[in-house]
């Protein structure tokens, strides 16, 4: 009769080795348990088996079986499909939802990574971040003492569609997107109208934080910087020396822009971020939303 071949692992040797110990006498139901990480009576289950069947006894049950949870081959065909043919630029987490709210396939995320990768396919957020180069700048202790605003431009409704622009404001200690609008291009209207959203939720903010564009700050305040700059003004100086910090707020003399006349007469402070990398909450916030928007 032919006998059958068996691989064990290093942790099934361990074991035959201990429980071998423990049949022949050379330890205790106690040590073989510690050794093992098991409970006593565990140990004397598997000794029991050891005497009656030998190593094998020690092997699992499930040895060479196919799972009852393995994911079968018309899902995973079904998965792939959808992927290749309609969701071919979602991330792998919002694959996974738009499976199980459209599609009707109720699957995991960790499912659909596994399917995924065994095809060869990244994930297009799997991609190596560049290291901090400097520390980020603590959230607010408060929702409403801060929100940021920026605006980017993005094939929002599809390939092929156009392109619009976004305009939003975060809430920097909740993180929560209080107001957002489309239009065509950066303009004014668009701030406002995210604004008045915002505002109409929310309440009024203590403080905006967006950076330098001149919808937020005149040109002649610029032009009134570069000037104080050549004339080497120490208040300029003490602004260069801490560029990539939060900003600076708008002083009581500066020239207003409309919006920041609007923002002074509601009472709103504003912040000027001296590098994109000031507002990160926001400039994040548009990997997210250009992710999840297009599919919606």
């Amino acid at each position: 009769m032919k006998q059958e071949r068996m691989t064990l692992s290093q942790k099934e040797l361990d074991r035959i080795r201990i429980i071998g110990a423990l049949v022949e006498g050379r330890m205790t139901n106690r040590e073989a348990a510690e050794k093992l990480g098991l409970c006593q009576r565990q140990i004397i289950r598997i000794k029991k088996r050891f005497v009656a069947q030998g190593a094998a006894g020690l092997v699992h049950g499930n040895r060479g079986r196919t799972s009852r949870r393995r994911i079968g081959d018309e899902v995973r065909e079904s998965v792939l499909k959808a992927y290749e043919e309609v969701y071919y630029d979602f991330n792998f987490s919002h694959f996974a939802e738009c499976l199980n709210e459209r599609e009707g396939i109720g699957i995991s995320r960790s499912s659909v990574v596994r399917i995924l990768k065994d095809e060869g396919i990244r994930s297009k957020k799997s991609v190596r971040r560049r290291p901090k180069l400097h520390r980020s700048r603590p959230r607010k202790v408060a929702a409403g003492m801060l929100w940021q605003t920026d605006a980017t431009s993005f094939e929002w409704f599809g390939r092929g569609n156009g392109r619009a622009t976004l305009h939003a404001y975060i809430d920097d200690a909740t993180g929560i997107v209080t107001g957002a609008c489309f239009t065509e291009n950066e303009c004014m209207a668009g701030y406002v109208a995210a604004l008045g959203m915002g505002i109409e939720g929310y309440g009024l903010p203590m403080a905006i934080y967006s950076d330098r564009h001149t919808i937020f700050r005149s040109p002649k305040a610029r032009a009134q910087d570069d000037e104080d700059r050549i004339e080497g003004n120490e208040r300029n100086e003490g602004n260069e020396r801490n560029k990539g910090n939060e900003g600076n707020e708008a002083g009581k003399g500066e020239p207003l822009s409309c919006f920041g006349r609007g923002l002074k007469d509601l009472g709103i402070g504003q912040i000027f971020a001296l590098t994109p990398e000031a507002k990160g909450r926001v400039e994040r916030l548009w990997n997210t939303m250009q992710d999840r928007l297009p599919g919606s």
